[in-house]
């Protein structure tokens, strides 16, 4: 059988969190898949098991050294040669067959570039949220985790290197949209997220996290802030999720997982309103599909999104 899809997986003395990962993806993915594994140099035991388990279709890469996210998936990137690929973090759990998922509806949808695989956090300080991934300050909701057309990713290259470790998500996300692709989350959970952070706001590792997110957020901004003009129907989005905050008291608790309109929570609803790419009526667009949250291309939104 024909593999469609390639994933990536970056490690660095995680190995029972790697181990999880790669069992997950064997065990929830029907599809025939190729797992690659970059290696930065760990000394855990993790070279020793990826030697153990290199076959046909798990092919370990040992880079030996921390040379920063970007460059390590970009490297694994180039010998990618399936129709699809996907990035994960060694610290993510395959659940509810989520590859499969996405492969069907990027089969399925030519117009579809990416379809973010909706991740929940099972550790850390955001484990109270019902799946993560932010509004960016240009109105694009971030794909934290993705399936993409391969040919897509290299016409793009990759992830922006000078992003390194923190913010080539969002970034990535960013170029597959203004490349004229439409990007879809999947309904269902497809990861669940062990994020090894601390809870501690004060701790100095948070505060060091905070650091390079914020770093992140200034660069992101310089590259894109042109994108940032407030169009119309966004100032009208935006306003009308103001006043239904005000006046209904359900929409504040916006981690709660209780259905409010349509049979979506408050977040999606939240991101529907906040986002710049999304349709007001996605709830009616995406009905009985395995996708929604779905973001127009700019070239398209004149046509094809309302609001």
């Amino acid at each position: 059988m024909t593999i469609k899809l390639s994933v990536v997986l970056g490690t660095y003395n995680r190995l029972k969190l790697l181990q999880q990962a790669i069992e997950s993806i064997l065990v929830e993915t029907k599809i025939p898949v190729k797992i690659y594994i970059t290696d930065a140099g760990s000394t855990d035991g993790t070279i020793e098991y990826l030697n153990s388990i290199t076959s046909e279709n798990i092919k370990p890469i040992f880079v030996g050294q921390k040379i920063g996210q970007a460059q390590a998936y970009n490297q694994v990137f180039q010998i990618v040669d399936t129709p699809y690929v996907c990035w994960l973090s060694d610290d993510n759990k395959i659940v509810n067959h989520g590859l499969d998922t996405a492969v069907s509806i990027l089969d399925d949808n030519p117009q579809i570039g990416m379809v973010a695989l909706k991740t929940q956090d099972k550790e850390g300080p955001f484990t109270n949220s019902p799946y993560i991934g932010g509004v960016s300050t240009i109105g694009i909701l971030n794909v934290n985790q993705g399936v993409l057309r391969t040919d897509i990713l290299k016409s793009l290259g990759g992830f922006c290197e000078t992003f390194r470790d923190y913010g080539i998500d969002p970034d990535l996300t960013a170029k597959v949209l203004f490349s004229g692709y439409d990007i879809v989350y999947t309904k269902q959970i497809a990861i669940h997220h062990y994020r090894q952070w601390s809870s501690d706001p004060n701790s100095a590792e948070y505060q060091l996290i905070m650091e390079k997110q914020k770093q992140y957020q200034q660069l992101y901004q310089e590259k894109y802030g042109i994108y940032s003009k407030q169009g119309w129907g966004w100032k009208l989005k935006k306003s009308i999720w103001s006043v239904l905050k005000k006046s209904l008291h359900g929409l504040k608790k916006i981690n709660s997982e209780k259905p409010i309109f349509f049979n979506m929570i408050t977040r999606d609803w939240y991101n529907i309103m906040t986002s710049k790419y999304i349709s007001i009526v996605d709830p009616l667009l995406t009905k009985n599909k395995p996708y929604y949250l779905v973001q127009f291309a700019p070239k398209k939104s004149g046509k094809r999104n309302i609001i």
